[in-house]
């Protein structure tokens, strides 16, 4: 991506682009490290088909699992070696806690993020340009990440990868939920302003909806709102989706404005519905933003904490993941978020 040929639009102090990559086609990614997170699903590897990646570094998070020599899992693990090698790089596992295990996980990788800036960062110390595919990568990891480059100033630029799944004929929440141990805030994303003046719950759903009726005891808000991913590829995910979306507009009497059909892939139109939402609120409300869809929801999300001083962004920490299979429709997002503060946006190559 160049400056020249990509569209950029600001959101805060971030500017943010994306584009979607169809069969056959394919881009050149350059960072100083990439990051991804090992999975049982085969989508997992979808990246090598539409990637070349030029990284010093591919930095692996291997969460520890129930179950040990998943044939899934150590088929992807040998499929990234391979990739590492046809790409001329270095593949570095970190073994991890279990994914739900996060603050154990997060502070180990905040520590050698630290590291790794000091040995690969191209500025000044730092990681200019990082690289995560985050298609098999739990949401609160995806949003921290987000955190921790632009409200902690430690990344220049994050570049996500995605790849769209194939959920067969799923019906129902217990094919995509795994039960909830507890509601969390995302580290650095708590927010810092609001007052009381109302409580909010901005909710972006997913197939399994119902995972946030918790927070509405937690949170007891006035108002509730609701982005809703749209998806003409998954039509049976659409009819969940619009049991779902009855099921809450009974239950709370929301009004249509406060339910709104979203592109379910689409970066700049999850974050400009997050924004005419937050222009309807109060100057001093407390907003708590939860979101359970597509991943493209969290990054939106996380973007949205790290502009607005009154989000409070919210993860669900699930008992277990499930083991399904998802495999890759063949298309591929790529989304690119960049600092403007950083002095580094001067430098050849950071657009």
């Amino acid at each position: 991506m160049t400056a020249s040929t990509v569209e950029y639009r600001v959101f805060g102090h971030l500017a943010v682009t994306e584009k979607a990559r169809d069969p056959g086609t394919c881009e050149t990614i350059e960072a100083d490290i990439a990051i991804v997170a090992l999975g049982w699903e085969t989508r997992f590897a979808a990246f090598e088909n539409h990637l070349d990646l030029k990284v010093g570094k591919i930095v692996v998070l291997d969460f520890a699992l129930k179950e040990a020599n998943v044939p899934a899992v150590e088929e992807n693990r040998r499929r990234l070696i391979a990739m590492g090698n046809r790409w001329g790089v270095e593949v570095t596992v970190i073994t991890l806690e279990p994914s739900i295990e996060y603050q154990k996980n997060i502070n180990l990788l905040d520590h050698l993020l630290t590291q790794m800036a000091a040995s690969c960062g191209s500025y000044e110390g730092s990681l200019r340009r990082v690289f995560v595919e985050c298609s098999t990568m739990p949401r609160i990891y995806i949003q921290w990440l987000i955190a921790v480059a632009f409200k902690k100033m430690s990344i220049q630029s994050l570049e996500f990868g995605y790849a769209e799944g194939i959920y067969g004929n799923a019906s129902g929440k217990e094919d995509f939920s795994s039960g909830l141990d507890r509601y969390v805030t995302v580290p650095h994303l708590q927010g810092s302003g609001g007052m009381g003046e109302e409580k909010v719950l901005l909710v972006g759903i997913g197939g399994d909806a119902d995972v946030f009726y918790g927070l509405i005891d937690i949170v007891s808000p006035e108002r509730i709102s609701l982005l809703v991913p749209r998806s003409e590829k998954n039509a049976h995910i659409d009819a969940l989706l619009d049991q779902q979306v009855a099921k809450v507009r009974e239950t709370h009497r929301l009004e249509d404005g406060e339910v709104r059909d979203i592109q379910a892939f689409g970066l700049m139109a999850h974050l400009d519905a997050f924004e005419t939402y937050l222009d309807g609120f109060g100057s001093r409300a407390v907003v708590n933003v939860f979101v359970s869809g597509p991943k493209v929801q969290a990054i939106a999300a996380a973007v949205l904490a790290c502009s607005d001083s009154r989000v409070h962004l919210k993860a669900r920490i699930p008992t277990s993941y499930t083991h399904r299979e998802v495999s890759a429709n063949g298309r591929y997002h790529i989304y690119r978020l960049i600092d403007l503060t950083s002095p580094a946006c001067s430098l050849p190559g950071t657009f």
